[in-house]
């Protein structure tokens, strides 16, 4: 989104675009964007600032790094962006879009927070189905369900 100072009213002015993600470098081996992104935005100038109100709604598509199953998710983000600048300039904060929206990205994506993983022994997806190892693993037979989850020790 190009953001023409000069052409931004004392009283603000709201936008809205839509991103083709395909062209923004966004993706990560376990997340995927398919389809455009939404921001709304609200621009209001204070002297020499250019503040941006965004609200983000980008869905994705994640692979549950327990289970390698894909599923849908969405992020949706209310950002705030601060610019010094002078009345001919001209603003594009589609970079800073797509740093806010890489920044929500999950650290570990999750299909839902119980789930059970793959057998560590033959990698049947254990939240579908039990195998003959499920019991004989150690550590309590939960395959891949560790992953992801906080682990603390005691000293």
């Amino acid at each position: 989104m190009k953001i023409h100072v000069n052409r931004v009213p004392e009283t603000g002015v709201s936008n809205r675009a839509s991103y083709d993600p395909s062209t923004m470098d966004m993706e990560r081996p376990d997340i995927h964007l398919r389809e455009p992104f939404d921001v709304e935005a609200f621009m209001a100038l204070a002297e020499k600032e250019l503040v941006v109100r965004a609200g983000i709604h980008c869905p994705l598509v994640m692979t549950c790094a327990r289970c390698l199953e894909e599923f849908p998710s969405t992020i949706r983000s209310d950002a705030v962006f601060s610019y010094t600048v002078q009345p001919t300039d001209v603003v594009d904060i589609t970079e800073d879009l797509r740093q806010e929206i890489i920044l929500a990205y999950p650290m570990v994506p999750l299909c839902r927070p119980e789930c059970k993983g793959l057998c560590r022994s033959c990698g049947q997806n254990l939240n579908t189905a039990s195998c003959s190892h499920h019991a004989a693993v150690p550590g309590g037979g939960t395959g891949t369900a560790d992953i992801g989850r906080q682990h603390t020790t005691k000293d």
